[in-house]
């Protein structure tokens, strides 16, 4: 399976094969705001993806693994790094971190809870924060 086909998987969905409601894409930079105001809500996950990084392809399948029902307290955005290089940058200006991929960037309550890069973008770890 390539990188490109693992990309594609993550948004669909297990049932039908259709686009799974679990991870929206970002696509503009206007949408920060919605999500730091989504965060008020529950928190808001966003995960920033390289096609180009096999520590990134190795974090995505990773993250395949977290369960549906965790999508029923939280939104996921995934970012491609590559595709998205300005959009990925505002994201880490908007709030005020620093940019790095893979990574995961967690807002709740329209603050960075917790953020994690490389080898620390883990399931076990991103469910222990938002649980």
């Amino acid at each position: 399976m390539s990188i490109f086909d693992s990309i594609r998987d993550i948004f669909k969905s297990e049932s039908d094969g259709s686009v799974n409601p679990k991870w929206g894409k970002l696509t503009a930079s206007s949408e920060l705001s919605e999500i730091e105001e989504a965060s008020h809500s529950k928190p808001q996950l966003i995960y920033k993806h390289s096609t180009r990084c096999a520590t990134s392809y190795f974090a995505l399948k990773d993250l395949q693994k977290i369960p549906e029902s965790t999508f029923e307290n939280i939104n996921g955005y995934l970012v491609d790094v590559i595709g998205q290089r300005t959009l990925s940058g505002e994201i880490s200006k908007y709030f005020n971190i620093r940019h790095e991929s893979p990574q995961v960037i967690i807002v709740k309550d329209g603050e960075v809870i917790w953020t994690a890069s490389h080898g620390n973008v883990r399931t076990e770890s991103i469910l222990d924060v938002i649980e």
